[in-house]
């Protein structure tokens, strides 16, 4: 959060961070510092940034019939610190999964034949 000050911290699995992250997170969005003591030093750096933050929900299936807390392994008490929630929900349909995986792959083809292209006409 330090090096994102003044700028978008990004965080994926943020379900999945030990409890010791979770209090330094907590801290950070709330009072937009993080205090450091190690080795005889007090330090209070700016964590004056943004946080985008990606969670999965609990058995890796959102449950419709809970509110979003209880779908989420994230305390309440963080959840609230984020001013803005989304739902993605990826419904489950192999067609347009497939669809998907080939746009994917059909991208990634294009851009190496361009790089090869590239690299041969500098050569």
């Amino acid at each position: 959060m330090v090096l994102a000050d003044r700028g978008v911290l990004c965080i994926d699995e943020f379900d999945k961070l030990d409890e010791y992250d979770r209090v330094a997170i907590h801290e950070g969005m709330e009072q937009q510092t993080v205090t450091i003591n190690k080795a005889g030093l007090h330090l209070t750096m700016n964590t004056r940034c943004s946080v985008l933050a990606a969670s999965n929900p609990i058995n890796s299936t959102y449950n419709f019939k809970l509110p979003i807390r209880r779908n989420l392994a994230i305390p309440d008490s963080l959840i609230s610190r984020f001013d803005l929630v989304f739902v993605l929900i990826d419904k489950r349909d192999m067609k347009t999964d497939e669809l998907i995986a080939s746009k994917i792959i059909e991208n990634h083809c294009n851009n190496v034949k361009q790089a090869e292209g590239q690299i041969t006409s500098n050569v």
